[in-house]
């Protein structure tokens, strides 16, 4: 199965190609097989013509925290993935399964559906005009909410060719990041978070979920939002 992994050079997107071994092509803007600012489509297009395929999977691992300044958070967050996923069509196996890490902060962002389609639709051409309407930490939650909603469409979209399109959204996860999110989102929130379920996760836990949605042991699985967050908001549905 070979799947390439973005993000690859650290925190999940390392867990990953670790657990997928041999068969994963890493990209990331350092220390990488494939190394792409994915803030720049024009990097993107360039290490596109680098991917040797045919894939049999691609993981959209790679993202900024909300200590970023919002263009580069929206870049990297929801609109790298559509314009990599679209340019490597060609190259992926019927039956391919692609996927997205995505966040649980998506649940805070109030955007319409509509309004999530206009920036994903948009692309990289519309990013001045969102990104300037934006703060940093706000920018993150739409990012979030805006690439599940792309999870939704393209699932939809590509269902003719066999290929499924999943996200794994996370809670806090012991990551190099996690400091710049104790900064953005607020240290006592992240710490109440842990309190509620105990700890925060780990890469390799967050891994693991991605690896089965990858694998043909998802094969009836297209569409959804998978929640990796240690029952965190099922304890703050209960308690509410």
């Amino acid at each position: 199965m070979s799947v390439l992994v973005t993000g690859a050079a650290s925190g999940i997107g390392a867990a990953l190609m670790a657990t997928l071994g041999s068969d994963a092509i890493g990209l990331d803007r350092h220390n990488a097989e494939i190394v792409c600012d994915l803030s720049d489509p024009d990097a993107i297009a360039s290490a596109v013509e680098r991917i040797e395929g045919p894939l049999d999977g691609l993981a959209h691992v790679a993202g900024v925290p909300g200590t970023y300044d919002a263009r580069t958070v929206i870049a990297v967050n929801c609109l790298a993935p559509p314009l990599l996923t679209e340019l490597l069509l060609p190259r992926l196996r019927d039956g391919a399964s692609i996927l997205v890490v995505s966040s649980i902060a998506a649940l805070r962002c109030d955007w319409s559906a509509a309004a999530l389609d206009a920036l994903i639709d948009g692309g990289f051409a519309g990013l001045p005009d969102h990104a300037g309407s934006l703060t940093a930490p706000g920018a993150y939650e739409v990012s979030k909410a805006a690439i599940n909603r792309w999870v939704i469409r393209e699932s939809a979209a590509l269902r003719p060719r066999g290929l499924r399109v999943n996200g794994v959204s996370p809670g806090p996860v012991e990551t190099p990041i996690l400091t710049d999110f104790r900064a953005s989102m607020g240290a006592d929130r992240i710490a109440a978070a842990a309190g509620l379920v105990g700890r925060h996760g780990t890469p390799e836990e967050i891994a693991v979920a991605c690896r089965f949605l990858l694998s043909v042991d998802a094969s009836w699985i297209n569409g959804i939002d998978l929640r990796v967050d240690g029952g965190f908001h099922a304890v703050r549905a209960v308690a509410a």
